[in-house]
């Protein structure tokens, strides 16, 4: 490997942001039709300063303002880490204004049950729930394996982006535990032999035996896009530039954030926890480390919200309601069973 973009993977701690930077370099590069990484590197100074400035110009053309501080923010990383100084001042006069952003709405689930009846493939179905259940970010799929995710009663918890500083832990529902549960078993079915190391998602296979890939980003985006247009939501939704009021993707997560933030008695900071997110109260990101099993009891909460089907949603209140009413008649028993011991000490006397 060449020792510049060695150099440039190794200053960049968080596999996804370096799959993301790494992206936006070679578009970059190619757009300048320079070969390889060292190439690059050894360009003079001013001739890089006026490719960037070039490029800049040319991204505000293509991109939203609100995105373009992404590229620009991978070729300076590889441009720092390999000791090139450019005039960055000037060439952040260059960036456009940032915009008021659309696609801030969430999914109704009303809006994911039609997604749902608009497919017969279990692995589609899956990621619909998984994302809705966890609220993970699409992009960090890819890298879950099984060795991620670990039973937690009738419910699952999933490690997201293991060994980073921006590792987290959020959950799957009943529901969406079920139907993974059904997606492993169709896979092994076909023939594959699970492992800790195997992925949560898969890429499309025709032999179960064949060797075993883990589904990219890109599939995984695509599945949930073709949904949703085959499902017809978007026919009545607003769209401003080249986004509509609801992500594709992104809309799942913001409806898990809306539930937990809604939910009665819920703990802010430690929703934000399950969200991966920089907590709301000071210090928090210091001092509060919760253990995984707060963070579940937190979630159990959200759950009734966070199921899809109405059918299941239900069944679970009224298992919850069932519980409820155990613990009461066994606090009843208790207190009686005193009130009895007391009468009689009282007759001993």
């Amino acid at each position: 490997m060449q020792r510049s973009i060695l150099i440039f993977e190794n200053t960049i701690k968080s596999p996804a942001t370096r799959k993301t930077y790494l992206y936006h370099l070679n578009k970059f590069m190619s757009f300048f039709h320079v070969k390889d990484y060292d190439e690059l590197a050894a360009i003079p100074q001013e001739k890089l300063q006026i490719m960037m400035e070039d490029y800049v110009m040319h991204l505000k053309k293509i991109i939203s303002p609100n995105t373009i501080n992404i590229p620009i923010a991978a070729v300076k990383a590889f441009l720092d880490c390999n000791d090139v100084e450019l005039r960055w001042s000037k060439i952040k006069r260059l960036k456009p204004a940032r915009v008021k952003k659309t696609g801030g709405e969430a999914w109704l689930t009303d809006e994911i049950t039609t997604m749902l009846s608009f497919t017969t493939d279990l692995r589609t179905k899956t990621l619909v729930h998984f994302l809705a259940s966890s609220g993970t970010r699409i992009g960090a799929l890819e890298d879950i394996k099984m060795k991620h995710i670990k039973q937690m009663d009738d419910c699952k918890s999933i490690l997201v982006y293991d060994g980073t500083t921006e590792e987290y832990v959020t959950f799957l529902t009943p529901e969406a535990s079920l139907i993974f549960d059904d997606y492993l078993q169709k896979r092994e079915a076909d023939g594959e032999r699970l492992t800790p190391e195997s992925p949560a998602f898969r890429s499309s296979y025709q032999l179960g035996f064949a060797k075993v890939k883990s589904s990219t980003t890109n599939a995984l985006q695509e599945i949930i896009r073709t949904l949703v247009l085959k499902s017809g939501l978007r026919i009545n939704q607003i769209k401003i530039g080249k986004r509509y009021n609801k992500q594709t993707d992104h809309g799942f997560r913001k409806r898990f954030n809306t539930i937990l933030k809604t939910t009665h008695d819920m703990n802010i900071s430690l929703a934000e926890k399950m969200m991966g997110h920089s907590v709301t109260v000071a210090l928090d990101n210091v001092y509060l480390d919760p253990t995984i099993e707060q963070l579940f009891q937190e979630f159990k909460k959200a759950i009734p919200e966070l199921t899809i089907d109405d059918s299941q949603r239900l069944k679970f209140k009224n298992e919850r309601q069932s519980q409820k009413i155990t613990q009461l008649e066994e606090k009843i028993a208790r207190i009686e069973d005193l009130e009895r011991r007391m009468r009689v000490m009282e007759k001993s006397k």
